[in-house]
């Protein structure tokens, strides 16, 4: 996952959810990576989450 595209938003989000039940470290190291080196590098972002009509739900993990 190099960019914020609609399949790894939904990537990411599916990893987020999944750490959320098995609390895996090596899971939150690739979600953390993926926020700071591609989330915070595009200017885009909560732009592009509002071009992608994600749900309420999927949008609590983006943000």
């Amino acid at each position: 996952m190099k960019k914020v595209t609609k399949n790894n938003i939904l990537k990411y989000i599916d990893m987020k959810k999944e750490y959320e039940i098995t609390q895996n470290s090596s899971l939150l190291e690739e979600i953390n990576n993926f926020t700071n080196e591609v989330i915070n590098k595009d200017k885009h972002y909560y732009h592009k989450l509002y071009s992608y009509n994600l749900s309420k739900e999927q949008l609590k993990y983006c943000l």
